[in-house]
């Protein structure tokens, strides 16, 4: 019995009841009492239709020996977490393999990603330029937490001797940095999803409206978290660029030292030239599509990404991965509506990430804004 049949029942029960009080007693009202009972045969008329097509639903979504065959093979084999997110989007019986596989999460609302979908979104994530690749990323399953530091120079470790309680000397001294999860959605108006093609249909939904808004919010956090605090330093020229790499960073942190900027700022660095003429930056064997900067990777992200400062491009050199921590909620929900876009005949998915993004060490890189080496002037005559 669905809700309107309850209803219904309710209803009838109710005019029931109403139907005794002018049949009994002094105050008798037949001619009432029959009204009434009319009204009651008509919701009768009603209740049986509800009751026909409840049936008719309920037979058509019965387990025969079909589907009862097809379920005991989903639950033998592996599982495609994206028929199992198109399933869960149009409403479609699931086996318990495939239940299994979208966990309710914390509010019971939302869905958890199935593993083989997340996968195929990382891989698609590749095909943008992603900020995640430049800093730390600590994956998580809490909501909030802190992460302690070593502030000050580093001191070495302390001598020890057999027997001996460790000597506490010159104590590193440790500061604490909290952090909370922040969540991110998107939308994903879905307007079918055909048996047979779950995959390719999804990822052309998700590639579309999730991952690259996805890659371009974190990258915006990202930058947010690079220039906070920090002294913007003016460098002019390949030449200081070089100089302030050598002097102003420490030589342990060029390891995985990296120089990132715009487009603006890679054409500037693309045209400086030695004393000689010759290019300042250099192909990096290791990866074609990149160069090197007196043996650094540039990294470079759009101007509509990482805006200019006032006329001049920004850059960080330095590394990112000592500066900045990235904590990736490791878990990617989903939920799905047949409501919410209604009157445009759409099914929307809603696809959430959360992260948040911590300052570590804001002196293992340089924030600056960068222009061209001035022209030289000739004399005349």
């Amino acid at each position: 019995m669905n809700k309107k049949m309850r209803e219904l029942l309710a209803k009838m029960e109710q005019k029931r009841l109403a139907t005794k009080e002018f049949t009994d007693g002094d105050n008798k009202d037949l001619e009432k009492a029959a009204s009434i009972l009319d009204e009651i045969d008509e919701l009768q008329k009603e209740f049986d239709v509800e009751k026909r097509l409840f049936e008719a639903e309920k037979s058509e979504n019965e387990p025969n020996d079909k589907t009862v065959e097809d379920t005991q093979k989903a639950d033998d084999t592996d599982v495609d977490g994206f028929a199992v997110i198109a399933k869960a989007a149009t409403g479609k019986r699931m086996s318990e393999a495939e239940k299994a596989l979208i966990v309710d999460g914390e509010d019971g609302e939302n869905f958890l990603i199935p593993e083989d979908v997340k996968l195929a979104i990382n891989e698609l994530r590749r095909q943008y330029v992603s900020a995640k690749d430049l800093v730390t990323v600590t994956k998580t399953n809490t909501l909030t937490g802190s992460t302690n530091y070593e502030a000050g120079d580093v001191l070495g470790l302390a001598p020890l001797v057999d027997g001996n309680e460790i000597a506490f000397g010159d104590q590193p001294s440790f500061r604490q940095v909290k952090w909370a999860v922040e969540f991110f959605a998107k939308m994903i108006p879905v307007s079918n999803i055909l048996r047979g093609a779950e995959k390719a249909g999804l990822m052309s939904y998700l590639n579309r409206w999730f991952v690259k808004n996805a890659i371009f919010t974190e990258n915006e956090a990202i930058f947010a978290g690079l220039k906070a605090g920090k002294d913007v330093k003016a460098v002019t020229g390949w030449e200081a660029l070089k100089k302030s790499i050598n002097v102003d960073l420490d030589p342990a942190l060029l390891i995985d030292a990296v120089v990132v900027t715009n487009q603006t700022g890679f054409a500037i660095l693309d045209e400086e030239k030695d004393e000689n003429g010759r290019p300042i930056l250099q192909p990096n064997p290791a990866n074609t599509t990149q160069k090197l900067f007196q043996g650094l990777p540039v990294r470079v992200f759009s101007d509509a990404q990482l805006a200019n400062v006032e006329t001049k491009a920004p850059i960080f050199y330095g590394s990112l991965k000592s500066g900045i921590e990235f904590i990736d909620y490791q878990t990617l929900q989903f939920a799905t509506s047949e409501h919410y876009l209604f009157n445009k005949n759409q099914t929307a998915i809603r696809v959430i990430e959360g992260f948040d993004v911590i300052q570590t060490d804001k002196d293992a890189y340089i924030y600056g804004t960068f222009e061209a080496t001035p022209a030289e002037v000739v004399p005349a005559g």
